[in-house]
């Protein structure tokens, strides 16, 4: 379901690294939405990415994310803007998991299943990896969102592959 945001919003650089390994089964993504203070109100987001230079610097916390030390990848929700609109989610940011400044923390569940606690303490990520407009996050959310919900088909594979 992410697969299709960075189809639909993502650069052809950022589609040429990514979704070939996404499709062959290479690499894992993960889903940052979640925050500790916010819980799932993804309006109510924290983690902040400031701009520098050519990139970024993101620093907060997710929590929740499942499969993040299994994962390359994460879709994560950041904020660029503390002062605008609640519904001006910033830009949604691809970035490794598995970075100095990231620290994965498991957290115990009744099941056999893992989650985390993900922080991110200066974390720098490249503007290629930035899906979307800046402060028009709520665009590229729904695709997966909308994926998840069942508004949208998915193909035989499981994510639509067409550009249109």
């Amino acid at each position: 379901m992410v697969a299709r945001s960075v189809a639909k919003f993502g650069s052809p650089e950022l589609q040429s690294e990514v979704l070939p390994k996404v499709f062959s089964g290479q690499v894992r993504l993960c889903l940052g939405y979640t925050e500790p203070e916010g819980g799932s109100d993804i309006a109510t987001c924290k983690t902040r990415a400031v701009r520098d230079g050519d990139g970024w610097i993101i620093n907060g916390s997710k929590m929740f994310t499942t499969g993040a030390h299994k994962c390359q990848y994460v879709f994560l929700i950041t904020n660029t803007d503390p002062e605008a609109q609640s519904t001006r989610a910033g830009p949604c940011f691809w970035c490794a998991s598995i970075h100095r400044a990231i620290d994965i923390q498991g957290i115990a569940l009744s099941t056999v299943d893992r989650t985390n606690i993900v922080y991110y303490s200066d974390v720098r990520v490249d503007d290629k990896y930035r899906l979307g407009e800046i402060n028009a996050g709520w665009t590229v959310l729904r695709e997966p969102l909308n994926t998840e919900h069942g508004a949208v088909a998915a193909a035989r594979m499981g994510c639509r592959t067409s550009r249109s």
